[in-house]
């Protein structure tokens, strides 16, 4: 895929599959900075990589497949610590956890499309709402606006998002509430 246009073409990839990659990571090895340093890892080897991609499946393949590689790398390198200092034995990871830590990870990146595509003061109030956990009163004193406008914000927001996302990704965002 990465042709005469590589570096713009690149930093789509990255644009749109870093947060799933991310989130996909810290599901597995429940550390976000060690997760985001993956994800890093994963693209770094996206970009060194010589062969073309035919699609964007076969892409988003490559980094699920190199995020899962890694953070099972990182388990057992962890592990293998722990064992040593104090001789816990290394348990796999169930197939069926990778799997759903997956589905999760492309419903969140459903999400993230779709929030970027929110109108600009919608979307920092949904993104603080949603990715930083801030509450009505934080953000509308953080953006200087009333609580009733962060309120109808995140209502429009929400309702937006509704019709641009899946029914399953639409549950997904409000559990998080």
């Amino acid at each position: 895929m990465f042709g005469t246009a590589r570096t713009s073409e690149f930093n789509t990839v990255v644009k749109h599959y870093y947060p799933a990659i991310v989130f996909f990571a810290e599901k597995i090895i429940d550390n976000h900075a060690v997760a985001q340093e993956i994800a890093q890892d994963v693209f770094v080897k996206l970009w060194e990589k010589e062969q073309s991609f035919d699609n964007d499946t076969s892409i988003r393949n490559f980094l699920y497949l190199s995020a899962r590689n890694r953070c099972l790398n990182y388990i057992r390198d962890n592990r293998r610590k722990q064992q040593r200092e104090e001789s816990i034995p290394l348990a796999p990871i169930p197939e069926d956890d990778i799997t759903n830590n997956i589905i999760l990870a492309e419903v969140w990146r459903e999400i993230e499309l779709a929030i970027n595509t929110l109108p600009e003061q919608c979307k920092k109030v949904i993104k603080m709402t949603f990715q930083e956990g801030k509450s009505t009163d934080e953000i509308a004193n953080q953006l200087n606006i009333t609580e009733s406008t962060v309120r109808n914000q995140k209502a429009r927001g929400l309702s937006l998002l509704k019709k641009s996302l899946s029914d399953k990704a639409f549950t997904f965002l409000l559990l998080l509430i």
